[in-house]
């Protein structure tokens, strides 16, 4: 997505990071603080960037009615400049994926609303989310892979590359993040790909079928 790829972290975050990492996987701390860790110290949304709420503040015009009759709103919420949103849903479960409900939950909120992207996290697993109209997508990430030998995976980096302000943030008010924009020129090319793909495979049949005619009515006439 143009030039996301962000600054490794520096040796004192990359420590910091595997020691909020361990206490979390051996229980030492508790899911929340560590989400607001790695969003704040990790993907850079803190500081002059924008604001967050949290819990309570969150205020109910958030909250949106799903099919079930129930009422979904994201447990954090960041504001950043010219409209940007990060909507933050937390999980009870230890996988975000076991839930199917939570992340329907999240699916419905955002078609009900305007945004399109979100995250759904349990603290050891993150999955971001995306929901069209007609679709919908994610990729995850699981906290027990981000250490490999001592060092962190190459899953941070995803992480950190994707969940960033920048790729969060619009050009102009109104406007899709730069995220989202180029989710929507994936899912337009996608759909180019295929209708040309549909036709090359049917002009390929018909030219099979042309240049073996004179064998197909000899031995398949009946």
């Amino acid at each position: 997505i143009g030039d996301s790829t962000r600054p490794a972290l520096y040796e004192s975050q990359q420590i910091e990071l595997r020691k909020q990492t361990a206490a979390l996987l051996d229980g030492g701390s508790k899911a929340s603080d560590f989400v607001r860790y790695v969003l704040e110290k990790v993907c850079g949304f803190g500081g002059a960037e924008g604001s967050w709420l949290r819990g309570t503040d969150v205020g109910a015009e958030w909250g949106r009615r799903l099919a079930t009759g129930d009422t979904a709103k994201p447990r954090l919420l960041w504001q950043g400049h010219k409209g940007a949103i990060l909507p933050v849903f937390l999980e009870d479960k230890t996988r975000a994926g076991q839930g199917r409900r939570a992340a329907s939950q999240v699916v419905q909120w955002l078609r009900a609303g305007n945004e399109r992207l979100a995250l759904l996290t349990s603290g050891v697993q993150w999955r971001l989310i995306y929901a069209g109209l007609d679709a919908d997508a994610w990729c995850e990430w699981d906290v027990g892979l981000w250490l490999e030998e001592g060092t962190l995976s190459r899953q941070v980096d995803a992480l950190r590359t994707l969940v960033q302000p920048t790729l969060w943030t619009p050009a102009e008010t109104g406007t899709p993040s730069p995220l989202l924009q180029a989710i929507l020129d994936s899912r337009k090319g996608q759909a180019e790909l295929s209708a040309v793909l549909g036709d090359r495979v049917r002009e390929a049949v018909e030219t099979l079928i042309q240049a073996h005619g004179d064998a197909l009515r000899e031995h398949c006439a009946d």
